[in-house]
C-alpha cells in the first residue's frame, strides 16, 4: 500500500470510531439512526450526483453496476442497523472490536475466492489482528471461552460484520466497473459519486423495508433524533468517501479492510474518555495484538 493510502485510511478510522460513539451515545434506534444517517449525506451530495450523471451519461450506467450497487446497499443497511442494535446490548469497547475484526478474515477469504492473491504475511497479520479483537471485549483471560460471546449483542455484532464484508467486496468491484466502463471522471470524482449513490441506495432500501413492514414508529424516531444521526451521517460520509478513494489506489481491498481496524484503538480511547467505559489490562493486550497484526499484514 502507498503511504497516501495508509494515511487516508488511518484518518478515516478515527472518523469511523467517532460516529460509532455518537451512535452509542443516543441517536435513536437502529432503523431510525441508519435512515437519517444515510439520507443526510445523500442530500448534501445530490447536486454533485446530478453533475456526475450528466458527465457519465445516464444510458452508460448499466445493470451490472446497478446490481453491485443494490447488494452493496443491502449490506450497508444490514451493517448500520445491526451495529446500533449491538450497542444496545453492550459497550462500544466490547462490540466495536468484534464488528471490526471479523470482516478482516471474511473479506480476505472473499477476495481469495474471486481470484485476488494475498501474501502469507498478510494472512499471519490477519490472524494476529483477529486474536487481538477477540481479546478486547474481555475483562480477564478467564473469560476466554465461547460462552463469553454467547449473547444477543455479539450476535448483532456478527451480523454487522457480515454486512461489512458484503459491501466491502462489492464496493471494490463496483468501483472497478466505474473506472473501466465510464469516462470523464477522475478516480476522486468516481469515489465521491459512488459514495453518494450508495447512501441513496441504502436510504431507499431502509425506507422500503420500513414501509413494507408498516413500522411507522421508526419513522417518528427518525424525526425525533435527526440531529445526532445527521452529524453521524456526515462523519460516516467523510469516513467511507476516504476509504472508497483509497480503494482506487490499491489492488486488493483486504489490505484496506485490515488497516481500518486501527479504528478499534480509537474506539476504545473514545469509549473510555467520552462514554466513561472501563479499561482493563486484557483490552490493552488485545490492542497490542491488533497493532502487531496490522504491522505484519502491511509490511
Amino acid at each position: 500500500m502507498s503511504i497516501i493510502a495508509i494515511v487516508l485510511v488511518v484518518f478515516s478510522a478515527l472518523l469511523h470510531a467517532g460516529w460509532n460513539v455518537l451512535g452509542k451515545s443516543g441517536s435513536g434506534s437502529g432503523y431510525s439512526f441508519a435512515l437519517v444517517a444515510s439520507f443526510t449525506p445523500f442530500v448534501l451530495l445530490s447536486p454533485y450526483l446530478v453533475w456526475c450523471v450528466s458527465i457519465i451519461g445516464l444510458t452508460n450506467i448499466h445493470a451490472d453496476f446497478l446490481g453491485l450497487l443494490l447488494f452493496s446497499c443491502i449490506g450497508q443497511a444490514i451493517y448500520l442497523v445491526s451495529v446500533i442494535k449491538a450497542y444496545e446490548h453492550g459497550d462500544v469497547g466490547m462490540m466495536y472490536p468484534i464488528v471490526r475484526a471479523l470482516p478482516v478474515l471474511m473479506v480476505g477469504l472473499g477476495t481469495l475466492m474471486i481470484g485476488q492473491a494475498i501474501s502469507v504475511n498478510a494472512w499471519v497479520g490477519f490472524v494476529i489482528l483477529t486474536m487481538g479483537c477477540l481479546l478486547v471485549p474481555l475483562t480477564t483471560l478467564r473469560e476466554l471461552k465461547l460462552s463469553a460471546y454467547a449473547n444477543i449483542g455479539v450476535l448483532w455484532a456478527v451480523i454487522a460484520a457480515m454486512g461489512t464484508t458484503l459491501y466491502s467486496i462489492l464496493d471494490k468491484e463496483a468501483l472497478n466497473w466505474l473506472v473501466l466502463e465510464t469516462s470523464g471522471l477522475s478516480s476522486q470524482h468516481i469515489a465521491i459519486f459512488y459514495l453518494g449513490m450508495q447512501f441513496l441506495g441504502t436510504y431507499t432500501v431502509l425506507l422500503c423495508w420500513l414501509l413494507i413492514t408498516k413500522n411507522k414508529s421508526e419513522l417518528v424516531n427518525a424525526k425525533r433524533y435527526w440531529k445526532g444521526s445527521s452529524i453521524a451521517g456526515i462523519m460516516m460520509g467523510l469516513t467511507y468517501g476516504i476509504v472508497l478513494y483509497s480503494m482506487t489506489l490499491v489492488e486488493n481491498v483486504s489490505y484496506i479492510v485490515a488497516l481500518r481496524q486501527v479504528s478499534i484503538v480509537f474506539g476504545l480511547v473514545l469509549g473510555i474518555t467520552i462514554l466513561k467505559e472501563r479499561w482493563y489490562f486484557i483490552r490493552g493486550l488485545g490492542v497490542s495484538f491488533i497493532v502487531a497484526g496490522l504491522v505484519v499484514a502491511l509490511v
